[in-house]
C-alpha cells in the first residue's frame, strides 16, 4: 500500500535528493537503475513488447496525462509534483547492451515514451535518450516505436536514421489540435502546434516513418469536424502520411484531476465528462464509432492513409449507457475556449499503456 510522502521501500534507496539539473519551475534529481526495460504483461494488447522510459515525471504538463500516478511511489506528490519534479535515470545501459541484441532477434519491439516524453526540454542537457538510442543503433535489426511531442528528438536524425536503414523504425509526434490557446490550457508546457508539425516536416524529409498522433481526442473540445479537418490538413501539409488515435483514457485519480481542470477552464462540459466516465475509463458505442467514421473520412479526403485506432474494442460495447451524454451532432467549428465559456453562459445544449515507468 502507498503511504502519502513515503516512497516504496525498493524505491528510497535509489532516489537522488539533491538538483542535477533546473529549468523554470521544475527540478531534476537521478534516480539509480540497474535494468532500464520494462517487459510488457503477456495480456498486454500494447503493439510492443518492452518499454523504456528515461524520465520518471514529465513537464509537457497534459492535463490528461494517465502516469502522473507513478509519482506516489516515489513519495511525491501525484499531481503537485508530476510536472516540477522529474527523475532522470541513471545506470542500466550495461544490461540494455546485453539484452537487446536478444529481444531484437526474437522479432520484439522496443516502445520509448510510452510514459513519459523522452524527449521533454531536460532531454538536450541531460541526454539519456539518446544514451539509449546509441545502444539501439548498435544492434543491426532492431524495432523501435517512438512516441513524443517534444523537439529534441530533431538532435537525434543521425541516429534515427541510422536505425531505420538497419531495422524498423516508427515515430509518433503526439498533436491533438491546431487550437494555440486550446493547447496552452491542455498542454500547458509542450511545444505549440507550429513547432511539431514542423517536426514532422522534417522527420518525413530525413526519409524517416513519422506519424500523427491524435492522442487522446478530447470529447467536446478536440472531437468536431473542423478541429480534426484543419489537424488533418495541416499534418497532410507537413508531408505526414499516417495517422494514429485514440479517445480520452480517465482512470483515476488522472479522472479526479482532469475533470477538476475541465470544471475551471470549460465547466459547461464537466457534468457530462463525470456522467460519461462514472462507470469506467473507456468510452464507446456509437460515439467512438461516429469519431472514426469522421477520422477516417478526413484522413481520405487529405490524402492520408486509412488511420490506425488504438481503441481497445472490447472495452466499447461495455459503455453504450453513454451514448446520450455524446450523441448530438457536431456541424459547426469546434469553439476556442472563451467560445466554449460563452456557450456555457448562454445554456446552449452542450455536446460533448503497459509503459509505467519503473
Amino acid at each position: 500500500m502507498i503511504q502519502p510522502g513515503v516512497a516504496a521501500p525498493h524505491l528510497a534507496p535509489r532516489l537522488g535528493l539533491e538538483d542535477v539539473h533546473e529549468r523554470p519551475g521544475v527540478r531534476y534529481r537521478e534516480m539509480e537503475t540497474k535494468a532500464l526495460l520494462n517487459r510488457c504483461p503477456d495480456t498486454s494488447r500494447m503493439p510492443f513488447d518492452w518499454t523504456v522510459n528515461p524520465y520518471r515525471g514529465c513537464t509537457m504538463g497534459c492535463r490528461y496525462c494517465y502516469a502522473a500516478y507513478t509519482h506516489e511511489y516515489l513519495g511525491a506528490d501525484a499531481q503537485a509534483d508530476f510536472h516540477s519534479l522529474i527523475y532522470v535515470k541513471r545506470g542500466g545501459l550495461e544490461d540494455l547492451e546485453r539484452r537487446l541484441p536478444g529481444l531484437f532477434a526474437r522479432g520484439e519491439t522496443l516502445a520509448l515514451g510510452t510514459a513519459t516524453d523522452p524527449y521533454q526540454p531536460g532531454e538536450p542537457a541531460l541526454g539519456v535518450t539518446r544514451q539509449v538510442l546509441t545502444r539501439v543503433a548498435a544492434v543491426r535489426g532492431a524495432r523501435l516505436a517512438i512516441t513524443t511531442k517534444g523537439a529534441a528528438i530533431l538532435r537525434d536524425l543521425d541516429l534515427l536514421g541510422h536505425i531505420a536503414r538497419r531495422g524498423h523504425l516508427t515515430i509518433r509526434v503526439s498533436l491533438i489540435s491546431t487550437d494555440v490557446a486550446l493547447l496552452r490550457e491542455v498542454e500547458p508546457w509542450a511545444p505549440p502546434p507550429a513547432v511539431r508539425l514542423e517536426v514532422l516536416r522534417r522527420l518525413r524529409a530525413a526519409g524517416l516513418d513519422a506519424a500523427i498522433a491524435v492522442s487522446p481526442v478530447l470529447p467536446a473540445l478536440t472531437d468536431s469536424e473542423a478541429a480534426l479537418d484543419a489537424l488533418l490538413g495541416a499534418a497532410a501539409a507537413h508531408g505526414v502520411a499516417r495517422v494514429t488515435w485514440n479517445l480520452l483514457f480517465l482512470r483515476s485519480p488522472t479522472r479526479e484531476k482532469y475533470l477538476g481542470w475541465l470544471e475551471a477552464a470549460f465547466p459547461r462540459y464537466a457534468e457530462a465528462y463525470r456522467r460519461a466516465y462514472a462507470s469506467g475509463a473507456y468510452l464507446g458505442g456509437a460515439y467512438v464509432e461516429r469519431v472514426r467514421e469522421r477520422i477516417g473520412r478526413l484522413c481520405a479526403k487529405h490524402g492520408l492513409a486509412a488511420p490506425v485506432d488504438d481503441i481497445d474494442d472490447e472495452t466499447g460495447p461495455r459503455r453504450a449507457a453513454q451514448l446520450p451524454l455524446f450523441a448530438a451532432p457536431s456541424p459547426k467549428p469546434a469553439p476556442r475556449p472563451s467560445s466554449i465559456r460563452n456557450v456555457a453562459k448562454s445554456g446552449a445544449t452542450s455536446r460533448i499503456s503497459c509503459g509505467t515507468p519503473t
